[in-house]
């Protein structure tokens, strides 16, 4: 099954996890043994949050992707990649609804 995500989504941007669900519906009408496609022609932009919605639901699928551009390519990368970096908080910096309330 292939899928060209600008006609079905009529966007060349895709940032929000609700267009990923849809997406996700309908590919569910395709057999689960059918490779899945993704043609990303025409998509200049997808969101990290979209991105993750969507590979998440395709999980039990063998995925491929077609004409993603580099910004594509790193933003699939992360969509998977949990942050490595822990920040501590300062005790210093007050929360912003007590300076409000000050």
């Amino acid at each position: 099954m292939k899928i060209n995500l600008k006609k079905l989504t009529k966007k060349d941007t895709l940032r929000h996890r609700d267009t990923a669900q849809m997406i996700l519906k309908h590919i569910q009408e395709a057999p689960k043994n059918q490779p899945v496609t993704l043609d990303f022609h025409g998509i200049i932009f997808a969101s990290k949050p979209f991105l993750h919605e969507l590979l998440s639901g395709l999980l039990d699928r063998e995925i491929h992707y077609t004409n993603t551009n580099e910004e594509i390519d790193s933003m699939i990368k992360l969509a998977f990649i949990k942050p490595k970096l822990k920040l501590k908080t300062d005790p210093k910096i007050r929360k912003l609804s007590t300076l409000i309330l000050s």
